[in-house]
């Protein structure tokens, strides 16, 4: 069984030789058939639909409506005046309304309407003209668009941010697969050596009888021939751990690593920090306009102003001019009406004054904690902020070290490739001259191996590190 295990791994070995790709196509690869990545797009492209909502919010709000009555009635009084009956004509009314509200803080609301009556017998046509506006300036230092421009702004960095962060630790995670199965296979290869070794001493012991089976030597011989056996079997198990590990992450088989692209380790650091940090100044923001939005409800302080215009052209024609403002304090509110009516005959003028006033009691203990609770999350969220910017430097220099140590163990394993290689060289020469041994050239070749492994496993390592500091200038 353990043979034919060991059959099976040397096969994928020959053919992860014969189909090796790169790696940026084993990621490529990785990102169409991994049902993880793929389930981040998913979630990416519902943020993007829930970010479009918000933007509909802000833009302008038309609203139109309109009716017909076929069968409009209207009496004439005139016949019942002269001792006779009420005749009723029948007529077509008809009447639409178009308003649009503006997506500022006053809510501006703009409003116009037209009606039309006319007879059937011809006797009679009225068409009604109207058009009112409102506006409301709050000086409260509140603004509700500041703080939905704040929650879109905050949703818009967040998907982006996440989105890239998710793609470039599944990168990570393929790298790091990737490097695990290369790490495997080289223990395999060690392991399968000082087995190999290991058997040609015991049995050079049993051909040439230099040992009994009983002594220690021999005894000796054979439990590291059994420990060698177990470390390779352990070996195998872990390759073959590796691979399906890479199966479930990228969702396609291994077939070997071919081209390793040199890792760009490029270190950004900006003086406002990245977007992590932006977002949590934005939230501070958005915590303070919380709280603003509480004390305007506590302590409101507002103008609003209004006017129509609505008039009839009709043989009675008259035009209407009203308009209302009113002033709100936190314990107190003034409003005035003024209007006019114009007829041909005569003007009517009218004017509403009314105030109301309270003693300030009305702000009860349970507004005020939630006043001081807002003001509380407001100051955390400013500390929350100044911690992500010290962290956001702690991190570049955490970073910067990494890139030193990456770039002296790159450095290290580029000269023990060269070193290896030169003794394997070597030693096949001196294995022409007789002064080197079979066993000796094939433990320079497996030395070079080794480095070779080593090598691609450290350029690896560099890679995922790329992506920790591409991750870090987001």
């Amino acid at each position: 069984m353990k043979k034919a295990l060991l059959i099976i791994v040397v096969s994928l070995f020959a053919l992860s030789s014969v189909f090796a790709v790169s790696l940026d196509d084993i990621i490529n690869g990785a990102k169409e058939l991994s049902p993880t990545y793929q389930n981040v797009i998913l979630s990416y492209e519902n943020s993007l639909i829930n970010i479009r909502n918000l933007e509909r919010k802000d833009k302008v709000g038309v609203a139109v409506s309109a009716s017909v009555n076929p069968l409009y009635e209207e009496k004439d009084m005139s016949g019942a005046l002269m001792g006779g009956s009420v005749e009723a004509k029948k007529g077509i009314n008809t009447s639409s309304t178009a308003t649009v509200t503006l997506p500022n803080d006053g809510k501006t609301t703009i409003k116009g309407g037209v009606g039309v009556t006319s007879l059937y017998d011809g006797s009679s046509t009225a068409t009604s003209l109207s058009l009112d506006a409102s506006h409301t300036f709050d000086f409260t230092g509140y603004s509700s668009s500041t703080s939905d421009d704040l929650t879109l702004a905050t949703t818009k960095y967040s998907t982006e941010l996440s989105k890239s962060t998710s793609e470039l630790n599944f990168e990570k995670s393929v790298i790091n697969t990737v490097s695990a199965i290369l790490s495997y296979e080289k223990n395999i290869k060690k392991a399968q050596k000082s087995l190999d070794d290991q058997k040609s001493t015991v049995e050079k012991m049993e051909t040439l009888g230099t040992y009994s089976k009983s002594s220690t030597t021999y005894i000796n011989a054979v439990n590291v021939l059994n420990q060698l056996q177990a470390s390779l079997d352990a070996a195998v198990k872990q390759y073959e751990n590796a691979l399906k590990s890479f199966e479930k992450v990228s969702g396609m088989e291994w077939t070997g690593l071919d081209e390793i692209p040199e890792p760009v380790l490029d270190l950004k650091i900006y003086d406002n920090g990245n977007t992590s940090v932006l977002i949590s100044s934005l939230k501070a923001e958005a915590a303070v306009e919380d709280y603003k939005a509480e004390a305007a409800k506590l302590n409101p302080m507002s103008l609003s102003i209004s006017g129509k215009v609505s008039g009839t052209i009709s043989d009675s024609s008259s035009t209407t001019i009203s308009g209302s403002l009113s002033y709100t304090g936190d314990n107190w509110s003034l409003s005035a009406t003024p209007g006019v009516t114009i007829t041909k005959d005569k003007t009517t003028p009218s004017l509403t004054i009314s105030g109301t006033w309270s003693n300030g009691g009305t702000i009860s203990t349970s507004d005020e904690d939630t006043l001081t609770s807002l003001s509380n999350k407001m100051l955390s969220a400013q500390n929350d902020y100044r911690d992500a910017l010290s962290s956001y430097f702690d991190e570049a220099q955490s970073l910067s070290l990494r890139v030193l140590s990456w770039e002296a163990s790159y450095s290290n394993a580029k000269a023990s490739l060269d070193y290896a290689k030169t003794v394997y060289e070597n030693e096949k020469v001196m294995l022409e001259y007789g002064f080197s041994t079979e066993k000796d050239v094939k433990s320079a070749e497996l030395n070079m191996i080794s480095a070779e492994y080593d090598l691609k496993t450290t350029m690896l390592e560099g890679l995922s590190l790329e992506r920790d500091l591409k991750i870090f200038a987001l």
